[in-house]
């Protein structure tokens, strides 16, 4: 069996159309089945609680996500994944929830091993640098097999992804939309930057609570979202792909209309606050400088002295690949 899938034509076609699919099917599926609408909806929502991380100044929390993804590229995938670890650390200050704890590590994980899987197929080095060679019968894919060099690319921007996306998701988990538009005006950026960004995290939230109540009013009429309890009842997929394509210009037409009809709701209500009449903003909350802020800050500035320290000494500098 093994000689098969070695060194038989037929066998080697088979196993590279697994390697060039499996992947990319099942990590949809999996982040569809772990997450699912609902979660994505409680992800992109602002939870309130009182941890060290939510009473931080916002300005260290706006700042974070661009600084360390600015500071990962100078880094190897060895060092990428410890600052990745260093990532983690709010987090377990944060303590999220079991559920939602879930969503975050499907929302970082499921998209980095997609990267890994892909980098590996089509960067792809010398030929003896490959995991396994691709016959000719499947050339037109574009790759020659699935290459060592490229699983290593794949990792290190992997990790620079991580990074960067459990820094963001920590920013919309703990900071009020209030307070980033506070952290822009204290930075002298414009206010206009922050109440976009204010706005886009809150678009968020309401589009998927709007496609949930879409769905839950269709399915009180009768209509039926449930999925083939198997995934070999091929008949059942097909009627279940067939009902979602049919529903999804009854779901897309009134999403669109209602987020335009937000929008209008949104740019009366600016305007009924006089946003953008007066170069500088009141604030109803000020933050106050506390002791939390200032081991903060100096946090903050050893990981940035630390990272520079590693790649002035070359220890931990990127990988050229090729």
């Amino acid at each position: 069996m093994t000689d098969f899938f070695l060194h038989n034509l037929l066998g080697r076609t088979m196993v590279a159309y697994v390697i060039v699919y499996s992947i990319p099917l099942m990590l949809p599926i999996l982040f569809i089945k772990m997450v699912g609408l609902k979660g994505l909806r409680n992800m992109f929502a602002f939870d309130g609680k009182k941890t060290i991380i939510h009473r931080l100044d916002p300005r260290i929390k706006v700042l974070y996500p661009a600084t360390m993804g600015a500071l990962s590229v100078f880094l190897n995938w060895n060092w990428v994944y410890a600052l990745f670890a260093v990532t983690l650390i709010p987090w377990i200050l944060v303590r999220p929830s079991g559920a939602r704890l879930k969503i975050l590590i499907n929302m970082t994980l499921v998209p980095a091993l997609g990267e890994i899987w892909s980098a590996g197929l089509f960067f792809t080095g010398r030929a003896n640098e490959l995991v396994y060679a691709f016959p000719w019968t499947i050339s037109w894919v574009g790759t020659a097999g699935l290459s060592t060099l490229g699983l290593q690319y794949g990792a290190e921007q992997a990790g620079r992804f991580l990074v960067t996306v459990s820094a963001s998701l920590l920013l919309i988990f703990t900071t009020d939309q209030s307070e980033i538009v506070w952290a822009c005006m204290k930075m002298k950026m414009p206010v206009k930057m922050g109440f976009a960004i204010s706005i886009g995290l809150r678009f968020l939230p309401e589009m998927f609570e709007r496609l949930s109540i879409l769905m839950q009013s269709m399915e009180v009429r009768g209509y039926s979202f449930t999925k083939p309890q198997h995934w070999w009842d091929f008949n059942g997929l097909v009627v279940y792909v067939k009902r979602l394509v049919t529903a999804l210009p009854l779901i897309t037409v009134p999403l669109i209309v209602g987020s335009l009809r937000g929008t209008d709701v949104m740019a009366m209500v600016a305007d009924s606050r006089a946003f953008g009449a007066y170069k500088t903003r009141s604030t109803f909350e000020v933050h106050r400088t506390t002791s939390e802020d200032k081991i903060a800050w100096a946090a903050y500035a050893s990981i940035i002295v630390a990272v520079f320290f590693i790649a002035a000494l070359h220890i931990g500098n990127r990988t050229t690949f090729g």
